[in-house]
């Protein structure tokens, strides 16, 4: 018989502490992928432990909540790894981690991992030690291409030789990501962007996937569509926009403020609530009031996600999105997926939206072109109501579930060696 081969996942995102042994707190959008994962995993043969880092309190952070959980219910052994959030923490703790590594990875025939921890991520640390004992290795990279936010926020420190350091750690950790893709049994991606940045080290083994958080039971139905798309034809109220996410400089809020401005006065009718918080807040909510946006913004700070927010969406008729960074927002998939129409900038990481037409695109950081589209889409109704078809239409085959079962299969393929091993070691033992 054979033996069911061992996954092992490692994440930068913690778990807490609980009260009661053998429990945990892990914060809720992260706990629907990792379930959608393990469910995948396991019924490709795979036993799954997840190594993440313990932390003695896990806040809710932005609109994702906490939940407390019994790994052995959700089907996975879970490994607590040392903590970090600074160098001189990650030199404090880098032997208890390798030492709690190289204990788990022991233990697996197949080791994920990616670019996830800060300043140093728990790829770079895992990556070599699953190498010398030939274990079978996945880079993953879960979200958009980590290098230019990391960029970004590296130009922001004022201390010129911390700056200087920084900038010069992302080139080495840029190099060992090149290599990392170049030698992996596996690369899995849901961004183009990556795909771009690596394309010289691209091979046979690496995937991209279309990033989504959207699971069946977030897809409205026809028949709530067609209540949404009455609802945007009626003009007796003003064109009821949202900008939803955290509030930082680099989602340009302050952009599609300038934008309200500008389309305002070109004479649309059109309402604005901002959900989320950030560092930039305040910075935005002063911006509205020097442009005297008064009663038509309003800044309603962060609203959990799931059940509420998307409750809060039934309020409004637009989505807008103005990443500045090749990030692939999840709320442009879970927008599309409740019929709420789309105005985005343009993203390198976009592989779905833009093409599909799906969406009202403008260039990205084009504040007049924002304008324009905020504009046309408060005049032209029908077109938002075509938009919530199709966007809808295009979701449906892009769930959370049909994501994780194709990488599942992926992994399995890439074991095929082990498992080869492991039925020759069964039939002569």
């Amino acid at each position: 018989m054979t033996a069911a081969l061992k996954y092992l996942l490692i994440n930068h995102l913690p778990f807490g502490r609980s009260a009661t042994p053998g429990r945990f707190f892990v914060r809720d959008m992260w706990l629907e992928d990792l379930r959608a994962q393990v469910a995948a995993l396991r019924a490709a043969g795979m036993e799954v432990t997840v190594a993440a880092p313990l932390v003695d309190v896990l806040a809710a952070q932005g609109s994702s909540a906490t939940v407390e959980i019994d790994p052995v219910a959700e089907d996975f052994r879970y490994v607590p790894l040392p903590h970090y959030v600074s160098f001189a923490q990650f030199v404090q703790k880098r032997a208890g981690l390798r030492n709690v590594l190289l204990d788990a990875i022991a233990e697996a025939d197949i080791v994920q991992m990616g670019y996830g921890g800060h300043p140093v991520p728990l790829g770079a640390v895992a990556w070599p030690l699953a190498g010398r004992r030939n274990k079978k290795r996945i880079w993953m990279f879960d979200g958009g291409d980590p290098f230019p936010q990391w960029t970004f926020h590296a130009c922001q420190i004022r201390n010129p030789l911390k700056r200087w350091l920084r900038l010069k750690q992302l080139g080495r950790l840029e190099k060992f990501v090149r290599q990392a893709v170049a030698d992996a049994d596996l690369v899995i991606a849901h961004n183009k962007s990556v795909v771009e940045r690596f394309q010289d080290v691209w091979h046979s083994r690496c995937h991209q996937f279309h990033r989504t958080f959207v699971t069946k039971d977030l897809l409205i139905s026809n028949d709530e569509l067609r209540d949404r798309q009455e609802k945007l034809l009626d003009r007796s109220h003003p064109l009821r926009v949202t900008a939803t996410g955290r509030q930082i400089a680099i989602k340009g809020t302050d952009q599609l403020l300038r934008a309200f401005r500008r389309a305002i006065d070109r004479g649309a009718n059109l309402e604005l609530e901002v959900i989320g918080d950030g560092e930039d807040l305040p910075r935005y909510q002063t911006l509205a009031g020097e442009l005297a946006l008064g009663p038509r913004v309003r800044f309603i700070g962060a609203v959990p996600y799931g059940t509420p927010l998307f409750d809060a969406w039934r309020r409004h008729d637009v989505l807008v999105v103005t990443n500045l960074t090749s990030e692939f927002s999840r709320n442009l998939l879970l927008a599309m997926a409740r019929g709420l129409p789309l105005i985005t900038y343009s993203n390198p990481g976009d592989a779905i939206v833009e093409p599909s037409g799906a969406a009202i695109v403008v260039p990205m950081g084009d504040v007049e072109a924002l304008a324009g589209a905020l504009v046309e889409a408060e005049r032209d109704r029908q077109r938002l109501a075509q938009l919530a078809g199709r966007a809808l239409e295009l979701v449906r085959d892009l769930t959370l579930e049909e994501c994780h079962r194709r990488r599942a299969e992926l992994a399995a393929a890439a074991a095929v060696g082990i498992a080869a091993l492991t039925d020759q070691k069964d039939e002569t033992g």
